[in-house]
């Protein structure tokens, strides 16, 4: 999948010359990494939400979301070349301490966050493939990230090419789901022709539209983006270092078609949800009983994939926070962190959460936890985001990369509005 992505970006971006193509080949890759974190378990229950509660209406909120996300990661890229460091270093080194160490605080919290919804995600696989017990799925679930790590401990490239296989599972599945559903084109026309007047009508969404924004966009993988992108920078000939503008469209390429393949993933999950899981006499309130209405309408075998899947999306998921969580420590403590220790601890600290957690809910759906996690990551994303454009904008820094006056308007603007929704889903969330 990443050899295709390569020769898509390098090809559109016409680069003719061999050893250019070459060394730019290498800033294809991060892209697909960043792209595994728009569709982890979190995206699953607000997509799911979505598609049994209101059809095909908020297909349109999975496209306008995943734009944003392409928008911001664009920035993540153009920050990153012109400065040739990641957004960690540059906001530890350029902005206020007492703003760097809420940026760190909040990036760290993003990131348990992540691993919680990862693991209850893998463990609801697990328990729907193998009725296994939710809590020894979630150590299951850890152990497997973990051993991975420390197989693929020192290959940074074997890491990427299992997630690569882990996002073809995913795409894959939702291909055979897709076909079994056999989705009404004319309803979906219909359905997303009407979205602006239901979101302005249905609180209920409004609320999920919500979360599917927060889903999508996530404070941490600015963070692994700028840091992948820094990392492989660092690694190329000096000469090519002065052709930024050939570095910029390759990476910015590399972006946009792999969050283009996350917009295609959300989208199938929420379509195949809406074709399949309703219309039936009980409302599909969890990942349980999407997969149970699945079974019943589409086959047992078609509810085994979307379970195989829902792991796959999970593990790969894990296995791109620990790469996160390793750029982030690096950035604002100035020294790396061990990959394989850092991932130990997390998955630790967060199945000892996920433990509490259950147990205190009892018999109460583990999605729960899922919508826990998104409301974290909406507290941590302006943390991350407003840095980022504060950063963009200043020439001292960017040079002839700088954002222009509008440019930094927009972007303003942009995260003016992601941070106002976060907190209006926040506000909603405590109050329900």
């Amino acid at each position: 999948m990443s050899s295709l992505v390569t020769a898509i970006t390098l090809g559109r971006a016409g680069f003719s010359q061999p050893g250019l193509r070459q060394t730019l080949r290498r800033l294809v890759g991060p892209g697909l990494l960043v792209a595994v974190g728009y569709i982890d378990p979190g995206n699953w229950a607000t997509d799911i939400a979505g598609g049994t509660g209101f059809g095909y209406s908020l297909l349109a909120v999975v496209v306008i979301s995943s734009l944003l996300a392409m928008a911001i990661q664009s920035l993540v890229v153009r920050v990153t070349v012109a400065t040739g460091e990641d957004l960690a270093s540059l906001t530890g080194r350029l902005l206020p301490r007492p703003v760097a160490v809420l940026s760190w605080a909040a990036g760290e919290a993003a990131i348990l966050a992540t691993a919680l919804a990862e693991l209850v995600g893998g463990a609801i696989a697990l328990r729907l493939l193998f009725a296994l017990p939710l809590q020894a799925g979630l150590a299951v679930t850890a152990l497997g990230t973990i051993a991975v790590m420390l197989v693929s401990r020192g290959h940074a490239g074997l890491q990427e090419k299992l997630v690569n296989l882990l996002i073809a599972v995913v795409a894959l599945s939702f291909v055979a789901l897709l076909i079994a559903a056999r989705p009404d084109a004319g309803a979906m026309v219909r359905d997303v022709a009407h979205a602006a007047p239901l979101l302005l009508q249905d609180h209920g969404a409004l609320l999920i539209s919500l979360g599917i924004l927060g889903a999508t966009i996530m404070p941490h993988n600015l963070y692994l983006h700028s840091g992948l992108l820094a990392e492989r920078l660092r690694d190329m000939p000096g000469p090519t270092r002065g052709a930024a503008g050939a570095a910029l469209r390759t990476a910015t390429g590399d972006t946009v078609l792999s969050l283009s393949l996350a917009m295609l993933v959300n989208g199938a999950i929420l379509v195949v949800a809406a074709a399949s899981l309703t219309g039936g006499t009980v409302a599909i309130a969890s990942l349980d009983e999407a997969h149970e209405a699945m079974r019943l309408v589409l086959g047992g075998a078609m509810a085994t994939v979307f379970a195989t899947a829902l792991y796959a999306a999970g593990q790969s998921s894990a296995i791109t926070g620990v790469l996160a969580g390793r750029i982030l420590t690096r950035g604002f403590r100035g020294r790396e962190s061990r990959t394989w220790l850092r991932g130990i601890i997390t998955r630790v600290i967060a199945v000892a959460i996920g433990f509490v957690l259950t147990t205190q809910r009892g018999g109460e759906s583990p999605d729960t936890l899922l919508v826990l996690s998104q409301v974290v990551l909406s507290l941590a994303l302006p943390f991350a985001l407003v840095p980022l454009v504060a950063i963009a904008a200043r020439r001292q820094v960017m040079g002839r990369f700088a954002l222009h006056p509008a440019a930094v308007l927009a972007a303003a603007a942009i995260t003016a509005l992601i941070v106002g929704l976060d907190l209006y889903l926040l506000r909603a969330a405590i109050a329900g």
